[in-house]
């Protein structure tokens, strides 16, 4: 187990540590019955503490809320993005306010359980990039998704009209890589055009969102 710097933690190290020095000299058995009270009081106190602040940190890993009606249609993977298909986007800074605008072409194969994807990206600032999805069906509602970027398997459900997806991908920036959080949802507007919107994280302290609209078309 790592050991992590939370203040509350070395608190009730630096305790336990200290206690024995204290308990040494000699104390009467009521006496010692109240410092021990003291000390389990003080240990319990700071952990609910520690407890709180893992909390609060987790918290700030928020994943996108659907705004899906329920009568809405599906959006099913294999049907949906199979074929060419274009989006629109754009990411948004959280801690900044600025935003970059791409468009995505999206080529999707299907064989068997499997879709492959490819995805060509062109950003309004010029840099190009391109990625390929393989997305595998593994039963009536979950997929298994690996890209280049992806570490590890990403996370795919069907909920209900909505689609789920959850992986960490080593993103590209001025300073160097950095490992980040995606969370997105995929799902249909009030006018049965598909949407996703993404939270990107990092260590649970959200960076950014993406948002995208899907059509057959490409772009004005």
């Amino acid at each position: 187990m790592v050991r992590r710097a939370l203040p509350g933690v070395n608190q009730i190290e630096l305790s336990f540590q200290r206690r024995p020095a204290l308990l040494r000299a000699p104390l009467k058995e009521p006496d010692a019955m109240i410092a021990a009270t003291r000390t389990s009081a003080t240990i319990s106190r700071r952990l609910c503490l520690a407890g709180l602040l893992a909390v609060s940190v987790s918290a700030c890993a928020t994943v996108p809320a659907s705004m899906v009606s329920k009568d809405a249609r599906d959006v099913i993977l294999e049907r949906d993005l199979r074929g060419r298909t274009y989006a629109k986007g754009v990411f948004t800074n959280s801690i900044t306010g600025s935003t970059r605008p791409f468009t995505v072409v999206l080529d999707g194969t299907l064989r068997g359980r499997t879709l492959t994807l490819r995805e060509e990206f062109a950003y309004a600032d010029g840099e190009r990039d391109v990625k390929t999805w393989v997305i595998t069906r593994t039963g009536p509602t979950t997929y298994t998704g690996a890209r280049e970027d992806v570490i590890g398997p990403a996370t795919i459900v069907q909920d209900g009209p909505v689609v789920r997806l959850g992986y960490e991908a080593d993103v590209t920036t001025s300073s160097g890589a950095i490992r980040v959080r995606f969370e997105d949802v995929i799902e249909r507007d009030a006018k049965g055009v598909i949407v996703n919107r993404a939270i990107v994280s990092k260590l649970g302290v959200p960076l950014g969102t993406v948002d995208l609209v899907f059509g057959r078309r490409p772009p004005r």
